[in-house]
């Protein structure tokens, strides 16, 4: 799938995001998502700036990041996104993802907000990836982060 087509509602999860703010692998893939301009509506859980600021400060820890790198990510994190929404509001439907695909809770809040929005996850979780993969009613779509092409 290249940019250009990118329209729509799109969860983008922490896998995705941190290479808007670091490179890593993907950072070009994940860079393309925010070139696809206002027709591809990025959304994600509130939780995904906890995330991002915990990968972030893991990232420094090991020599990464530089402390540059990390203060932007921490003051900029939600700019990317069109709109965040509260995990609170996502957490019934979330226990459902983590009990259907025998998974954390925290990826199922990304699943959960698929489904509500009628979106498609994008993501560089492979083991998430891997239980999505099989369609069923109801099972919202979900697409790896490598796909993205020029």
């Amino acid at each position: 799938m290249i940019a250009a087509e990118l329209g729509g509602s799109w969860v983008v999860d922490a896998s995705v995001a941190f290479g808007w703010f670091a490179a890593v692998p993907g950072s070009e893939q994940a860079t393309r998502l925010l070139d696809a301009g206002p027709a591809a509506q990025l959304l994600a859980p509130d939780l995904v700036l906890v995330e991002l600021l915990n990968t972030a400060w893991k990232s420094l820890r090991l020599g990464a990041i530089t402390t540059e790198q990390f203060q932007v990510l921490a003051h900029r994190a939600a700019e990317p996104f069109h709109r965040l929404l509260p995990s609170a509001a996502l957490l019934a439907r979330a226990g459902h993802w983590c009990r259907e695909l025998d998974h954390p809770a925290y990826d199922c809040l990304y699943v959960a907000l698929a489904e509500r929005e009628n979106a498609t996850l994008i993501t560089a979780d492979q083991r998430l990836l891997r239980k999505l993969e099989q369609p069923r009613p109801g099972r919202p779509a979900a697409l790896d982060l490598a796909f993205l092409t020029t």
